[in-house]
């Protein structure tokens, strides 16, 4: 019985997540394919004014933050998520980690608080790229009060003001955060 017990653990699916690049702006694509195979998965997104054809207003509509990016939630075995995504016929690509074939994994508790900062919703939330997001110097923080507390980044000074920058997979989020805020982990 014990030696069951300890095989059905060993199939136990963690809860992490993968970056998934696409091609050619194809992340709509991938979305509608993960949809109809009910694969969790994040788009980083933001509202922004568009003008359509025909229409005298703008509207506001939902678009990604950046293009060819996916995050998918790991739901079931990593090989028979392979398989699934070899039926998918647009073109892409899970993260790697460095000189590796494994696939880059993101803690689920990463991926919640990256998910909670990039809400549409928020408009002060600004995004960077990576390089952007490293070249600035700081420390490690953690969010101690507000709606983003338990969310740690880095603290960063731009101007004469504090922001909580957060990157995963080549994306930084910038927030405008007090420092009296966050409690520096360093």
């Amino acid at each position: 019985m014990e030696q069951s017990q300890q095989d059905d653990q060993s199939y136990k699916v963690e809860k992490v997540w993968y970056a998934m690049r696409t091609f050619n702006n194809r992340e709509m694509a991938i979305d509608q394919f993960l949809n109809e195979h009910g694969i969790p998965h994040f788009i980083p997104m933001v509202y922004k004014e568009k003008l359509y054809a025909g229409d005298e207003k703008p509207k506001r509509v939902l678009v990604p933050v950046v293009h060819n990016l996916v995050f998918i939630q790991k739901t079931m075995h990593e090989l028979q998520l392979k398989d699934l995504l070899k039926e998918c016929e647009t073109p892409h690509q899970i993260l790697h980690k460095i000189d590796s074939a494994e696939w880059s994994e993101i803690s689920d508790q990463e991926m919640t608080e990256f998910r909670i900062i990039c809400d549409p919703n928020y408009d002060a939330a600004q995004y960077i790229s990576i390089e952007q997001a490293e070249a600035k110097i700081g420390k490690t923080v953690r969010v101690i009060h507000g709606p983003y507390a338990g969310i740690e980044g880095k603290m960063v000074r731009f101007g004469n003001k504090y922001f909580v920058i957060k990157t995963l997979a080549g994306i930084g989020v910038k927030l405008h955060i007090s420092r009296w805020y966050c409690k520096i982990l360093e």
